[in-house]
């Protein structure tokens, strides 16, 4: 028996199909997570192939994460193959069977005297609720917010700093 701590997770690869304890048909080839905290009883249609520990967000970051199958992220969204999406909840974060880590992303602190200036990567709604082009260039000043964390279809180009204009 395996004791599996919490923020912790046995990733498991079906080697037979079968039919398990809440009646849902597993086929061979499916992966799926044991999470903690618990004690996994082995199967014999089933095969431990690694374990997954939490990604722990802090404050002023977030993570970037990638559907390697389609799959239903933790907050039952579902997503596509490929498809990426931040995660910027403060706290542990256990990502799914089909979820990989991408990058870890920090803020950019904004004041009065630094700007961020971003390109649009795609057509998207930024958090602000405006509509962004591909393509599109824009600054983030403190008018918008306080700190920035660039969206999955945001590229910074630079921090830019205050340019003051004087008679003289």
């Amino acid at each position: 028996l395996t004791v599996v701590p919490a923020l912790t997770a046995l990733r498991l690869k079906v080697t037979r199909d079968f039919t398990d304890t809440e009646n849902q048909q597993r086929r061979a080839g499916d992966e799926m997570l044991f999470e903690g905290p618990g004690t996994y009883v082995p199967r014999k249609e089933v095969e431990v192939i690694g374990q997954h520990k939490a990604i722990v967000i802090k404050p002023n970051t977030a993570v970037k994460l990638r559907a390697t199958r389609e799959t239903a992220d933790r907050d039952g969204v579902n997503r596509v193959a490929g498809e990426e999406w931040m995660v910027k909840k403060n706290g542990a974060y256990l990502p799914g069977v089909y979820e990989e880590l991408v990058e870890t992303c920090e803020a950019y602190f904004i004041t009065d005297k630094i700007a961020v200036h971003v390109t649009a990567t795609r057509t998207f709604t930024d958090e602000t609720g405006k509509q962004r082009k591909s393509g599109e260039e824009y600054l983030i000043t403190l008018d918008d917010m306080e700190a920035f964390i660039p969206g999955v279809y945001e590229h910074i180009v630079e921090t830019i700093s205050i340019t003051t204009l004087t008679n003289r």
